[in-house]
């Protein structure tokens, strides 16, 4: 039901999902998934920053979707958007196809083109935007009315693809969804909460397969506990080759502070001792790629406030994240002018 006349941004894969149906919308195609550790296996199946993009004049719109249930909340979600601004997030039960109808809002009949048009994304086109489940598409009816994709003008001309850990996966309210509203840039997003391991078969899938004119690549946190400061160089300078081949202008972001770092632990054991040799040796594989589209940007010039961590002191709260997306907007804007990329 109209399927073929929206745009899916950020899919790796339609996917079967048994009970659910054809169209799951996953990140990482299962090719390249099931090869990756048996936590990003399933981890990659997650739709959040997946979008449904379409244009249309119908005065009803009704969208059908279902979820499985996520990890952690026992209610799937997702926004949905009118340019850039926020039109109403729904909930949706867990194994039951949900159905809603979007009436256009009045007031953007109210309001100018300084007002509406400001953010990259035209004022016209709609955007549902799936948050941390497993999400399935199932059709989207006008009634007859005219549906079709976006068209290149109507949406930001920059495509950043950011890779990392949790903290990166996080949900629609995480930094690189904030940063990129701040930046007016597209974002796909490659988190993998708890297993982000820089395994060599999703590097080359995401620089390969996945459209992006900058990247970041928040490092370190989920590696600390289960490999040694060998292994992490290892895979670190994997992709760190990779990026600079690629020539596009390439961020890695080093451990955020948080309970384990050295400034702040009682103990100095295992864990803090790899985090602070994983930070060392990106400081050092950077340094030797000596290239100019390639930097650095350290944990605590992105969470500049201890305060921003959630109570198990080391996820960031929406207040953490919103200082993580200003921080890391905008030292990605100045990079970016260098490098010649313009919003």
């Amino acid at each position: 039901m109209n399927i073929e006349n929206v745009e899916i941004y950020g899919l790796g894969d339609f996917e079967p999902i048994p009970g659910f149906g054809d169209k799951g919308m996953v990140r990482v195609p299962a090719a390249t998934r099931n090869l990756l550790n048996e936590r990003a296996r399933f981890i990659g199946m997650d739709s959040v920053g997946i979008e449904i993009r379409f244009v249309t004049d119908a005065p009803n719109i009704d969208v059908y979707i279902s979820m499985q249930k996520p990890e952690f909340k026992e209610k799937g979600s997702y926004r949905i958007y009118k340019g850039n601004f926020l039109y109403q997030t729904i909930e949706v039960e867990p194994g039951i196809t949900g159905f809603h109808r979007i009436v256009p809002p009045v007031t953007f009949d109210e309001a100018n083109d300084d007002l509406l048009n400001q953010s990259g994304y035209g004022s016209n086109v709609w955007r549902i935007v799936c948050d941390r489940a497993v999400t399935v598409f199932h059709g989207i009816n006008t009634h007859g009315h005219e549906i079709r994709k976006p068209k290149n003008e109507e949406l930001p001309a920059l495509h950043w693809l950011a890779y990392g850990s949790s903290i990166t996966n996080s949900n629609l309210d995480g930094y690189p969804h904030f940063a990129a509203a701040k930046l007016r840039v597209q974002v796909q997003n490659k988190g993998f909460s708890g297993a982000c391991h820089i395994e060599k078969v999703l590097v080359d899938y995401m620089l390969d397969q996945c459209r992006s004119d900058f990247i970041t690549c928040e490092l370190g946190v989920n590696m600390r506990n289960l490999y040694s400061p060998e292994t992490f160089e290892e895979r670190a300078s994997y992709l760190i080759k990779r990026l600079v081949e690629s020539g596009k202008p390439s961020l890695i972001i080093s451990c955020f502070p948080n309970r384990n770092s050295d400034l702040y632990t009682k103990e100095f054991d295992k864990i803090t001792s790899n985090e602070v040799a994983f930070n060392q040796i990106l400081v050092r594989l950077v340094e030797e790629a000596n290239c100019p589209t390639l930097e650095l940007m350290h944990g605590d010039e992105v969470l500049t406030d201890v305060h921003g961590l959630s109570g198990d002191l080391i996820h960031p709260t929406t207040y953490g994240h919103s200082i993580m997306g200003m921080n890391l907007a905008s030292r990605l804007e100045m990079f970016l002018n260098k490098c010649g990329l313009h919003q």
